[in-house]
């Protein structure tokens, strides 16, 4: 999403996402993969998927990232979400496709890397996957 639409809308936009890339630059790293699987998991390797899907499944998946407290209450980030899958779309990952508006889908090699953390994480659940990374 470009700074200049977003500023056409809400002219607070421009500075609060200055702000909060700041904030996060150090864990985009760990945040885009996340949002590649969660993006899998709203099955959008075949459609588009908006956003406040996309920020519900982030939620229940993982629950310590993608939130925000608003008059105390947990609530998910739908700027940091917007943030992390505007980086996916970046010629450094090239996860993901969209916009705020017509929604995000997983590109081939996003769908290729959201798989494969399915494998890792469902062969840690059945155990047959050690810290070290070696099988039975």
């Amino acid at each position: 999403m470009s700074t200049a639409r977003v500023s056409n809308s809400f002219p607070w936009a421009p500075k609060y996402y200055e702000n909060l890339q700041r904030q996060h630059r150090t864990s985009w790293g760990s945040l885009i993969p996340e949002m590649a699987f969660v993006l899998y998991l709203c099955n959008a390797s075949r459609s588009k998927v908006r956003i406040e899907r996309i920020a519900a499944q982030a939620n229940a998946t993982y629950p310590d990232d993608f939130f925000t407290w608003v008059d105390g209450k947990k609530v998910p980030d739908l700027a940091l979400i917007q943030l992390v899958l505007a980086k996916a779309t970046e010629a450094e990952w090239k996860y993901a496709l969209g916009d705020w508006e017509g929604g995000w889908r997983l590109t081939k090699m996003g769908l290729r890397f959201a798989k494969d953390i399915e494998r890792r994480r469902n062969g840690f659940k059945r155990g047959l996957i050690h810290l070290s990374g070696k099988g039975f």
